[in-house]
């Protein structure tokens, strides 16, 4: 089952995220955004020229336009360059619908792009590079302080082969004008069961990935600091709850799901949902979900139902009759092997009593022609008949009761009649 997964940081879904914000309405305690959260997040615009990319630089708010800037659309390893204009803005006409293409420009010696987004084939695309309200913070020392995880910060699941390919698209927000220091690194440590937790592109540098655990150090500067993490669930049936606690406050819960068939989630922090084909997601339907803002140290918790599987009970159903067929093997092996171990041992036990037999006559023979005298003829002859008791006695009922054989009757032997039977 092939699975469409979320590269460059969720490309189509990312490009949705401000109409889904304004299918799904804020709640009334969201104040207006902050520019910071927006830059770089490409948003669909129909009034422009098909193929049309404006892309406007401002240095920490709207008020604060970035002229004479320049600007790169890359795609691939094409590179077109604009200048902004008075009001911040560089314009772009492209030709090649569905191409992906990120904007980037440097402003104050830090690098700004935007998430890669492709080219519509109908109308344009607006987006904002933002970058630091004034340089000379750069140089300010970090004070105590805490962040945020931003209200534009979002969780992608993904379907792959009985696992979800999750992405956490999060921006640490600091909306102080310096540095802050938290005290501690930003701790993440992944749901119960994650696994290939790695760094995707665009996450910051200082971001490390380890085990199930992901941490950040500060200091954080004013604005946004990415964090860009993917890892796999895997999963064994058709639901799977998925639980994630976070280290600082999320100003605001974004959820995108890729649906297939029938599949749903479902969680008490869900306030608002729709389904959606977001642009740039090949026509796949996705979930967006949104819901109010998770306290520092409080859990999101999601339960996927309807989740494609193979179930184990024709894997385990085999694997029994696998057992059963083992244990009749190794049974019907051993039988044979008991069997001729048993014919092995009665064959011994049945020569030497046949070997006494023998002797026996013999000696009855040897004291009637004179050869050996009375008493060493009874003491040979009680050696004779003790060991054939006990010969008789090992057989037990694997023969049946056994008279002396004719030689011995005629040369005047009792008959022996069972295993302790003896002669007077």
């Amino acid at each position: 089952m092939s699975r469409t997964r979320c590269t460059a940081a969720g490309r189509g879904i990312c490009g949705a995220v401000l109409l889904a914000v304004a299918i799904l309405p804020a709640s009334p305690a969201a104040g207006q955004p902050d520019p910071r959260q927006m830059s770089g997040i490409p948003l669909p615009d129909p009034q422009l020229p098909a193929g049309t990319i404006t892309v406007r630089v401002v240095r920490g708010s709207l008020s604060n336009n970035v002229s004479d800037q320049p600007v790169e659309l890359r795609e691939g390893d094409n590179v077109a360059t604009a200048v902004t204009d008075a009001e911040g803005r560089a314009e772009f006409l492209t030709l090649n619908p569905g191409a992906t293409v990120v904007a980037a420009t440097e402003l104050d010696g830090v690098r700004l792009e935007s998430q890669p987004f492709p080219v519509p084939g109908q109308g344009g695309i607006r987006l904002m590079l933002v970058g630091a309200a004034d340089p000379a913070l750069a140089a300010a020392p970090a004070e105590s302080g805490t962040v945020t995880f931003g209200a534009d910060s979002r969780i992608v699941l993904e379907l792959g082969e009985e696992v979800l390919n999750v992405f956490y698209l999060l921006d640490i927000m600091n909306d102080r004008p310096v540095p802050v220091e938290p005290g501690a690194p930003i701790t993440l440590a992944l749901p119960s069961g994650a696994t290939g937790a790695t760094m995707m592109g665009g996450s910051t540098p200082r971001a490390v990935a380890a085990g199930a655990q992901v941490s950040v150090p500060g200091p954080f500067e004013p604005g946004l600091t990415p964090l860009r993490v993917g890892f796999v669930l895997p999963y064994s049936g058709e639901s799977l709850v998925m639980e994630q606690t976070m280290p600082v406050t999320l100003e605001s819960l974004l959820l995108f799901v890729e649906k297939w068939g029938a599949m749903d989630v479902a969680s008490e922090q869900i306030a608002r949902r729709a389904d959606m084909n977001p642009e740039g997601a090949d026509g796949q339907t996705y979930i967006i979900a949104a819901g109010p803002p998770v306290a520092s140290g409080a859990t999101v918790s999601l339960e996927i139902s309807g989740l494609p599987y193979h179930s184990r009970l024709p894997a385990m159903l085999a694997l029994g009759v696998a057992f059963v067929f083992l244990g009749t093997g190794a049974w019907g092996a051993a039988t044979p092997k008991r069997e001729a171990d048993g014919a092995e041992r009665r064959r011994r036990l049945e020569s030497r009593r046949e070997k006494r037999f023998r002797d026996l006559v013999r000696n009855e023979q040897q004291h009637r022609a004179g050869r050996i005298g009375d008493t060493k003829y009874a003491n040979r002859r009680h050696e004779l008949m003790t060991e054939l008791e006990r010969i008789y006695a090992e057989l037990d009922d694997e023969v049946a009761p056994v008279l002396l054989g004719p030689s011995v009757a005629a040369a005047g032997a009792p008959p022996v009649t069972s295993r302790s039977g003896s002669a007077g």
